[in-house]
């Protein structure tokens, strides 16, 4: 499963979730992987992820950062990383954190599997 792919099951699944991106950290600019936004919006929101990623990395001595959380009265940004992949969502207000941070958690786990090699069947 591709991060579109992932991405668009997400959104059918979460009542919460309005939009997300997966990118991959690295480099001058994060790479987009897959996004439910337009490209120039999924550029935008992977920098901003990326810029506070390495804002709170700075903040902290010990472990890396690997979820991030902003609310306001209009709704949330919720970040979650694994490695150098990360995924950046927007939700609606009164989202339940836990939820979404497992939903995030859970899409970064679903992209990290090896992918099956479809077989052959000879007829």
């Amino acid at each position: 499963m591709d991060a579109t792919d992932a991405l668009d099951r997400l959104l059918r699944v979460s009542e919460d979730i309005r939009a997300a991106v997966v990118f991959e950290r690295g480099g001058d600019t994060p790479g987009v992987l897959g996004s439910s936004v337009p490209d120039e919006d999924a550029r935008e929101l992977a920098d901003l992820g990326d810029a506070l990623l390495r804002h709170a990395g700075r903040l902290r001595d010990s472990a890396e950062v690997r979820r991030l959380e902003a609310v306001t009265p209009d709704g949330a940004v919720y970040l979650v990383r694994d490695g150098e992949r990360a995924v950046i969502a927007t939700a609606a207000p009164g989202a339940l954190v836990g939820l979404v941070q497992h939903d995030l958690q859970s899409l970064l786990a679903e992209l990290s599997k090896p992918r099956r090699k479809a077989k052959a069947h000879a007829t």
